[in-house]
């Protein structure tokens, strides 16, 4: 009989915007409910987040709100909305509609897709969330942030009386959430109402009128943004991205804007010299420096499109040909002796091993020295089963025919171990898309450690991560630095990146 003991949002006059009344939804051939018993009222002006850890219902409120799941299971009780609704999901680059490849015209689609013979003013709908500067820019030269408000600005040229965002801070650096939190606002005051659900406590969470919190498809509890405190975030399994963590790792960490420079005995784990990327006759990076010691972690901070991924990729050999890439790259092992890269790269003997000057080595020949995992783990994942992601994913070394049963029993043994190490033993059997968005990553990671790299390369690792999710990132990051690896890095989580790095650098922006 619903949830009478919840509190809800404050009454207001007028028809409501958004009402669920007892309203739940069971996805077809799944052995329990997504959701169960909601009641909820969104009126016109109002702001409501609606935070959980994975698995507890959040995008499938969005999705029910939004009217997104007809063919997808059965609902009961019952989702009234007043006027129309736009959601902008948790993977908002798939709603690009990949129907044109420039910004201005992504912005008009929407409205032309929907009938409307309304002229769509571009500029307005990029000013309001500051990317006027991306007008006339080609979609596929935009960072996944920059895409992201593309999609949002495109979704509110319909003008709807419900606006549903799950997950909307992914991938904003905090200026663009600022922003995007100020034009939710000037939203909220023309009449609008927002749901938004997440897995973190964020900006946007905190410019809410309420807070209210799913745990296994139940609302359960619900409190005044001033009311939320850290204690009560941890009990709801959702992340603090805010604030000061209880159960944050202790690192230490060092200024933000210079990379502290390391005593001559620290080993030099990956040197980056004049680095320079020139990208579709854009100037993406210029002469960027960085030094990282072994058992060191670097956390690359900037604004949306600064070059933050550009960065990594260009490290781990994965920019298009087109790409002019300029500059020094090297890996240092811990062990004398190894064996050079490939291309035009040398190796010399250092006092603590050899220096491996990558040049124009390809990508999977870094692959050995550099692990990369980007931000979207589906790109990087093909196999049937969990497992299989990992025994197959990279081929088995240089053997004769009567050694290869032992390489694979070792490639096994190696395989389990690594699933132990990232938390998920438990899943070996499932299908990789059966995981949650942030398992997945885990996964990638997983996969990039099989090749026993002395530098992880990590792009926005904290995406759509709940309070157990970003437990065992730290417990990742902090296994392997303990074991001589460096980390690098990026994120738009400043808090975080004081907590978990040994320093910081700040791309300046484009």
């Amino acid at each position: 009989m619903g949830n009478p003991t919840a509190p809800r949002l404050p009454a207001r006059a007028g028809e409501p915007s958004l009402v669920f009344g007892h309203a739940g939804f069971h996805y077809a051939d799944e052995p329990a409910p997504a959701l169960s018993d909601i009641d909820l009222v969104l009126h016109p002006g109002e702001m409501l987040a609606v935070l959980g850890p994975q698995g507890a219902g959040t995008s499938t409120i969005c999705r029910l709100a939004a009217g997104l799941l007809a063919d997808r299971g059965a609902a009961s009780g019952s989702v009234t909305l007043s006027g129309s609704a736009a959601m902008l999901g948790d993977d908002p680059e798939a709603q690009l509609t990949g129907m044109t490849s420039f910004v201005d015209d992504e912005v008009r689609i929407p409205a032309r897709l929907s009938g409307s013979t309304r002229p769509v003013d571009v500029g307005a709908a990029l000013e309001a969330f500051g990317m006027v500067r991306l007008s006339g820019r080609r979609l596929d030269a935009l960072s996944g942030g920059e895409r992201q408000l593309v999609a949002l600005a495109s979704l509110m040229t319909l003008d709807p009386a419900v606006l549903v965002l799950d997950q909307p801070a992914l991938s904003l650096d905090p200026s663009a959430r600022m922003l995007l939190r100020q034009a939710l606002a000037r939203f909220c005051a023309r009449g609008g109402a927002v749901l938004l659900a997440g897995h973190q406590y964020d900006e946007l969470a905190a410019a809410a009128d309420r807070v209210d919190f799913l745990h296994a498809g139940r609302l359960v509890s619900g409190a005044a943004p001033a009311e939320v405190d850290n204690a009560m975030l941890i009990s709801h399994g959702v992340w603090n991205a805010l604030g000061a963590d209880d159960s944050a790792p202790e690192r230490m960490s060092k200024p933000a804007e210079a990379i502290v420079s390391e005593p001559a005995s620290v080993r030099t784990a990956l040197r980056v010299h004049d680095l320079t990327v020139e990208r579709d006759g854009t100037q993406v990076l210029d002469g960027v420096d960085l030094d990282i010691a072994a058992g060191h972690v670097l956390a690359v901070v900037g604004a949306n499109g600064a070059g933050k991924s550009t960065l990594l990729r260009a490290v781990a050999g994965l920019l298009e040909r087109s790409a002019r890439v300029t500059g020094l790259l090297s890996v240092e092992s811990a062990v004398a002796g190894g064996t050079s890269v490939a291309g035009t790269s040398v190796a010399r003997t250092s006092v603590a091993g050899t220096v491996h000057e990558l040049g124009d080595a390809p990508a999977s020949q870094r692959a050995g020295f550099v692990g990369w995992v980007g931000q979207d783990p589906g790109a990087q994942l093909s196999a049937a089963t969990v497992s299989a992601e990992l025994e197959r994913s990279v081929p088995l070394p240089r053997h004769r025919r009567r050694d290869r049963a032992g390489l694979r029993a070792e490639r096994t043994e190696r395989s389990a171990a690594l699933l132990e190490r990232v938390g998920l033993a438990s899943q070996a059997a499932e299908h990789p898309y059966d995981l949650t968005p942030d398992q997945r990553k885990d996964l990638v990671i997983a996969s990039a450690l099989l090749l026993e790299p002395g530098v992880l390369l990590l792009d926005e690792p904290t995406l759509g991560r709940d309070l157990a999710g970003m437990r065992r990132l730290e417990r990742i990051i902090t296994d392997f630095t303990a074991a001589g690896g460096a980390v690098v890095l990026t994120t738009h989580d400043l808090r975080w990146a004081t907590q978990v790095a040994t320093n910081v650098r700040r791309l300046p922006p484009r």
